[in-house]
């Protein structure tokens, strides 16, 4: 399901069921979300009943599933079987008897699927071009997505399995430890895919960014285990300060230099480069922005640029690039292209 980010205020009553943390926060609060949504009652007085009432549905629904999980299918038709056994003439209203019960059966098996599968379904949050996002998973672990980026997610965990997530584009993340002591579980782990790369860690800080068929983790803080999908390379174990990228095209992973919170500086509304190309500079720009870099001369490609930007405004930070670079930045709203020269 697809969380787009929307004015709380103009809510239906069908779009807060359909919001994933709203869902989160009724199936799974804590005190976090209990904050959050506390206060966007606060700041939307007209949310209250709506709220009151889809929480009202959401919990109804759920107390029916778990009064349908109670009853014996066996039982009710062996019940069924002994009213067959009745005197001849009681037949009629037995058959009608055993319609009714049988057409509940299946009415108790279809709401039972379709509910299933509605508490199981998996979240989609995505953000558009220039657009940043704070999320709250059902653990408490919290998660940044940047501009351009999509984070799946199961609506239910499951407390003995291993937290997943599923990310296409860049987001930073904080896990949530939960391993107290004793015997390691499966519970215990928390599971990034970034393509073909997953990402496991116990709880700790680290940022993946997955763009142009290359994922690259930045650890600030704890132990990752980063392996690929096919199996033919080890699993590599990651300290605090580690950078590493792998390059899906060359099938290769390389470790590289550079400052791990300058690779996380975007999350606090700041780009910070460390002589990076024009080219590079560019393609990261669009990636979060939208725009294709047009160069009309491409000796600019290979122009270093060192410095912190500040991403707030999107104009502001083209024209302290123009002057980093000793170029000219025209934007093409149409085209969606900036023309460099």
């Amino acid at each position: 399901m697809k969380r787009t980010i929307t004015n709380l205020g103009s809510y239906t009553l069908a779009e807060l069921l359909d919001d994933p943390e709203f869902m989160a926060w009724v199936m799974n609060p804590n005190e976090q979300l209990d904050a959050y949504w506390a206060m966007q009652q606060n700041n939307y007085p007209n949310l209250v009943g709506l709220i009151a009432d889809a929480r009202k549905l959401i919990l109804s629904l759920k107390f029916e599933q778990q009064q349908m999980d109670k009853l014996s299918y066996e039982s009710l038709w062996q019940q069924i079987a002994q009213q067959t056994a009745t005197k001849q003439f009681q037949r009629p209203t037995v058959a009608i008897w055993i319609k009714s019960m049988a057409a509940a059966i299946v009415a108790i098996a279809v709401f039972g699927t379709a509910f299933y599968f509605y508490t199981n379904r998996q979240i989609e949050i995505t953000t558009g071009y220039g657009q940043t996002k704070h999320i709250s998973l059902p653990d408490a672990s919290e998660i940044i997505l940047n501009a351009n980026s999509t984070l799946k997610y199961p609506n239910n965990w499951n407390k003995e399995e291993t937290r997943e997530v599923w990310l296409k584009g860049e987001a930073f993340f904080k896990v949530n430890h939960l391993h107290q002591q004793g015997k390691l579980t499966k519970g215990d782990f928390f599971l990034v895919h970034a393509g073909n790369v997953a990402i496991k860690v116990l709880g700790t800080t680290f940022n993946v960014n997955q763009r142009r068929h290359k994922v690259g983790v930045a650890l600030m803080n704890g132990k990752i285990s980063m392996e690929i999908a096919d199996k033919k390379h080890q699993a590599l174990i990651l300290k605090p300060g580690d950078l590493m990228v792998y390059d899906n095209k060359k099938d290769s992973i390389l470790r590289e230099l550079g400052n791990v919170h300058a690779k996380m500086a975007w999350k606090d509304g700041l780009l910070i480069f460390e002589q990076l190309s024009a080219a590079e500079l560019f393609q990261q720009l669009e990636d979060n922005y939208g725009y294709k870099a047009i160069f009309k001369n491409p000796a600019i490609k290979s122009k270093k640029i060192s410095g912190t930007f500040n991403v707030n405004n999107y104009d502001d930070l083209l024209k302290g690039i123009e002057i980093a670079l000793g170029i000219s930045i025209k934007k093409d709203e149409d085209l969606h292209q900036l023309i460099i020269q």
